[in-house]
């Protein structure tokens, strides 16, 4: 073949090429956008300094928190706050970050946010000893640490394998966005507990999930069914030894992650630092591996869909 018909050939290609992008109104159309991020994390020391600065920086990638919330709607932030222990044990989520969430989503004009955990004891101590009241003193923001039986649902599990019927709030099941606020730590029964075993602050009966089920199954199950919308993981210090109430050893990592994919956000949980002096691999912790085996997540996004950014 002459050099001559190839050049040809090559050109029409790429004339077609270029016709092909422009639209019927003359104009080229867009390129095409590279798809939002599975998941973001924000490492540096000033982080816990400023929150509210640190929080936006971690949500930039998706064009801020107005993203997530829309104006009127009801917002759910689920923190872990089911401990009568003080902000320094960390078994429970940084105040300071439950505040600047509530802030973020009043800004988008959030008509009603509420916070809500059931506590595993001690509701009014727990209240009183972790810092959350005290940090969104202020805020048109209320609190639920839902004891009665009376503030739940009974509710199916259509996916469950091990679970299949639960009683949930039932402000969670009924809220326009579902914001899980955990914090990354250790735990004795299933090894870690982040976003997905953070749901069981949603359910009557925490017990039935250690006496009646399989522990892990269940956690993956109960997830079918309670999805967030954003994930934001507290991993400013992690409690790796002793979890989930303490006190344990703390490592600092000093970093957020926040993501659309709750398990992957778990998955970079766990790989903050080792656990119980092991560095475990996402795989290990038996809820997660269900979870993506349920296909609710995955435990390895693709790299083009995640961002490590510094702070």
């Amino acid at each position: 073949m002459s050099s001559h018909r190839y050049g040809r050939r090559s050109f029409l290609k790429k004339t077609a090429a270029a016709s092909a992008a422009i639209t019927f109104s003359g104009k080229m159309a867009p390129a095409a956008s590279a798809p939002a991020p599975l998941l973001v994390s924000l490492t540096g020391k000033g982080i816990a300094a400023d929150l509210d600065a640190a929080l936006s920086k971690l949500l930039a990638p998706w064009g801020g928190m107005q993203a997530f919330v829309s104006k009127g709607q009801s917002v759910l932030l689920k923190p872990n706050m089911g401990f009568p222990t003080p902000p320094q044990v960390r078994a429970t989520t940084s105040p300071q970050l439950v505040a600047a969430v509530a802030k973020q989503a009043l800004a988008c004009g959030a008509g009603r946010v509420t916070i809500i955990d059931n506590p595993v004891r001690r509701p009014e101590a727990c209240l009183r000893v972790n810092g959350i009241r005290k940090a969104i003193k202020g805020l048109d923001v209320h609190i639920l640490m839902p004891t009665s039986d009376k503030l739940y649902r009974s509710t199916l599990v259509p996916k469950g394998k091990s679970l299949k019927k639960v009683a949930i709030v039932k402000e969670a099941l009924e809220a326009d966005v579902h914001i899980a606020l955990p914090i990354a730590k250790s735990h004795n029964a299933a090894g870690y507990t982040g976003t997905l075993k953070g749901m069981m602050g949603l359910i009557l009966d925490r017990e039935s999930f250690h006496a009646r089920y399989d522990l892990n199954q269940a956690i993956a199950d109960l997830n079918t069914v309670l999805i967030p919308k954003l994930s934001i993981l507290d991993g400013l210090q992690v409690m790796t030894t002793d979890g989930p109430a303490g006190p344990g050893e703390l490592v600092t990592c000093n970093t957020l992650v926040a993501g659309t994919d709750p398990v992957a956000v778990d998955a970079a949980g766990v790989e903050l630092t080792p656990l119980y002096g092991r560095a475990i691999k996402p795989h290990q912790v038996k809820h997660l591996k269900f979870a993506q085996q349920m296909q609710l997540g995955t435990l390895s996004p693709p790299a083009e869909r995640v961002q490590r950014l510094t702070f």
